[in-house]
């Protein structure tokens, strides 16, 4: 969009080549006759330059109202910047730049590439201005939720205690939901919302973390502390003060040292390993986790006061398959970033493909619907996606495989069309979760496997612990498999 110039030149002849100037500058030039003309136009644009052609009769003592209304003017946009064009006879140009506030000069006859030079610099400062102005509007910004999107009921209510919560500044929240529904993203837009924004967010993924190393990644250690420790550490409690902690996962965390961190909600007091200080924290937690931690609690897997401590505020996020209306603006508003980010033009969604995203029943989430777009928007070549275009396998979804135990042997029924062998064995786990009622070592045992060996499966597959059923038909939940 081209920038907005005002020109003032009352010689006609003068005015017009010089608005073909600007114009070929590539400048929307407004042009007047007088000042006069010029205070009595209304514009609400943004208008960042004003040319002022200053005549030979403003040298004299009787243009001081000339110069007097003029001010006035810019005193009332003061964002304009001035350039005059002056005379060479001109003596007076310095008093008279001061008195009008200009802050550019060019005497007759002038280069256009010196009038250019001041275009270009012009130009950039609107720029950078506009930029920081984003940024502060941004930083004002009430919330903080704009990667949240739907228009289901569910997520608008889900927002709107979001909201609430974030306001509040130290609150322990916990985000609930399976797989793939989006509780990183959430917890980050609590935390932009909320007044610790200008702070740190820091993510620990506590599954991903040796529970041998997680209490020195926690609160940190001193040099000597153990094996290794070569250096002072800071842990990341320390790390987040001012900020906020997502703890992702957090049904992970050890037994052992799920007590230290509950002494530390309620003294945000850390000591380093080995560390003889005590040092105060301010931080405000989000722990996020797709197990049904109240069971673990029951099977003495997890603390019942540390999940009361962190579960102040619970939000849950439904499956996706749970609010298919969300489905739509998802699928379409990723269409636009992805083929944005990747040069593609525009591309649209075709009606049979939505459709078939709003059939399927998504095991993976928002975050398996995104990835399907992402492929679908890099692999297209037409500008439509069709049905064709999204890896999405419809037979497999109606697919029932059958597992069947004779005589010691396991005997595997598939479909005529086949299927996968990562199917048959996250089918399997599914199945034996779900005749375990979805407790981990039943399960475990009746697959014959260790239970660290079923939890590691489980994350190979993307199977959420308390997550029994994945399969979505006839407005019931299903099992991938059956065992016998």
């Amino acid at each position: 969009m081209s920038l907005k110039l005002y020109l003032i030149d009352c010689d006609r002849q003068s005015r017009e080549a010089l608005a073909r100037d600007c114009e070929e500058a590539g400048w929307n030039t407004a042009v007047f006759n007088t000042i006069d003309d010029l205070c009595a136009f209304n514009d609400n644009d943004d208008v960042p330059l004003a040319i002022i052609s200053v005549p030979p009769e403003w040298a004299d003592d009787d243009c001081g109202p000339w110069i007097s209304r003029f001010r006035q003017w810019h005193e009332q946009n003061a964002q304009t910047q001035l350039i005059l064009l002056l005379p060479r006879s001109f003596s007076a140009g310095d008093r008279l730049a001061l008195d009008v506030g200009a802050r550019h000069i060019l005497y007759k006859p002038y280069q256009f590439a010196d009038l250019s030079r001041i275009f270009v610099r012009v130009a950039e400062g609107v720029g950078k201005r506009r930029r920081m102005d984003a940024l502060n509007r941004r930083l004002r910004k009430p919330h903080g939720f704009d990667e949240i999107i739907g228009v289901s009921e569910q997520i608008r209510a889900m927002l709107d205690l979001a909201e609430r919560v974030a306001m509040s500044d130290c609150t322990s929240t916990m985000i609930t939901g399976e797989c793939g529904t989006g509780k990183g993203a959430l917890a980050r837009a609590i935390h932009e919302a909320g007044g610790r924004r200008d702070g740190p967010f820091i993510e620990v993924n506590c599954a991903a973390i040796p529970r041998n190393l997680l209490e020195s990644e926690f609160f940190g250690h001193e040099k000597g502390a153990f094996t290794d420790a070569k250096n002072q550490k800071m842990g990341l409690f320390e790390c987040a003060n001012g900020g906020t902690i997502f703890l992702d996962e957090v049904g992970e965390i050890d037994y052992s040292l799920q007590a230290k961190l509950l002494k530390f909600l309620d003294s945000r007091v850390i000591r380093r390993i080995s560390g003889t200080r005590f040092l105060p924290v301010d931080v405000r937690i989000i722990s996020a986790t797709n197990r049904n931690l109240k069971s673990d609690i029951e099977q003495k897997r997890f603390r019942g006061d540390l999940f009361y401590r962190l579960n102040v505020v619970e939000i849950h996020l439904p499956p996706l398959r749970e609010r298919l209306e969300d489905i739509r603006p998802i699928a379409e508003s990723y269409v636009q970033r992805y083929a944005a980010r990747l040069n593609k033009g525009d591309i649209q969604l075709a009606n049979e493909a939505m459709h078939a995203l709003e059939n399927y029943a998504w095991p993976g989430n928002v975050r398996e619907l995104i990835n399907i777009i992402e492929r679908a928007v890099l692999l297209n070549t037409t500008g439509v996606i069709g049905p064709d275009d999204l890896p999405i396998d419809e037979k497999q979804e109606s697919s029932i495989i059958n597992v069947e135990k004779e005589q010691g042997t396991i005997r595997v029924i598939l479909p005529p069309e086949g299927v996968s062998l990562d199917e048959v064995e996250k089918g399997t786990i599914v199945a034996a979760l779900e005749r375990a009622g979805g407790n981990i070592a039943l399960a475990a045992r009746t697959l014959e496997i260790g239970r660290g060996t079923l939890r590691y499966k489980m994350k190979k597959l993307g199977i959420a612990p308390d997550e029994i059923k994945k399969k979505f038909k006839n407005g019931k939940y299903e099992p991938v498999c059956t065992i016998h």
